[in-house]
């Protein structure tokens, strides 16, 4: 993910990426991202405007204490933080902007709000379902963009079911159905490659650049929030 969100950011006009960040050791350090160089996480952070996080829960919780500590903005495109760190998140949140982008791909953020108007449109006559498949190497089950379409579905007051896979090299695919007497609908989402996702990392860069200290998840960024 580092490569493809280091390329889609050498294509804007408004942005340059600084330095790519490995874990200590990592083969990569010393070597260029793009234009930028690699450093290792143990080393002081370049002068930047915001941060964009692509590693795993622990690291960016690491990482968005460090960021409070400074008041620097980050980008977190990271699932499976429990309670208790989404808890700090929010602490940590209270010194700098801090946006949760589970999924970060365009078509995601669309369906997200198309999940919440069906649902109040649909009422109590149909009965939503929501089946998620990811490759089988992915910790988190359900995934984090699965629990946040679900979230949807409940701030209605509803309550759905999730079915989560785990096979073979499967980028990403999330269906939600709802299903009533006599017909159904099907909202689906699938992912081709994972460039779906870093495509989005320039409009999340752009919306949390200037945001006051807060907890923000990419329906504020895709609902102007």
């Amino acid at each position: 993910m580092g490569e493809l969100v280091a390329e889609e950011l050498n294509e804007q006009e408004d942005m340059t990426l600084v330095a790519g960040v490995e874990s200590p050791g990592h083969a990569a350090i010393g070597s260029a991202m793009g234009n930028a160089p690699v450093i290792a996480d143990s080393s002081e952070f370049p002068e930047a405007d915001v941060w964009v996080d692509f590693s795993l829960a622990g690291t960016a919780s690491d990482h968005i204490r460090l960021a409070a500590t400074i008041s620097k903005p980050v980008v977190v495109a990271v699932t499976g933080f429990d309670d208790n760190a989404l808890r700090k998140i929010g602490i940590f949140a209270e010194s700098c902007p801090v946006l949760i982008a589970p999924n970060l791909s365009v078509g995601m953020g669309v369906m997200d709000r198309l999940v919440g108007d069906t649902v109040r449109l649909l009422g109590d006559q149909f009965d939503p379902t929501l089946s998620e498949l990811h490759h089988s190497t992915k910790q988190d089950s359900p995934s984090g963009t699965a629990l946040w379409l679900a979230e949807q579905v409940e701030t209605e007051g509803k309550s759905v079911q999730i079915t989560s896979q785990r096979a073979g090299g499967a980028v990403g695919e999330h269906q939600m159905r709802f299903v009533g007497r006599d017909e159904e609908l099907v909202i689906t989402h699938r992912a081709f490659s994972r460039q779906a996702f870093s495509r989005g990392v320039p409009r999340a860069v752009r919306f949390i650049l200037n945001k006051k200290p807060g907890l923000y998840s990419i329906r504020d960024m895709y609902g102007g929030g």
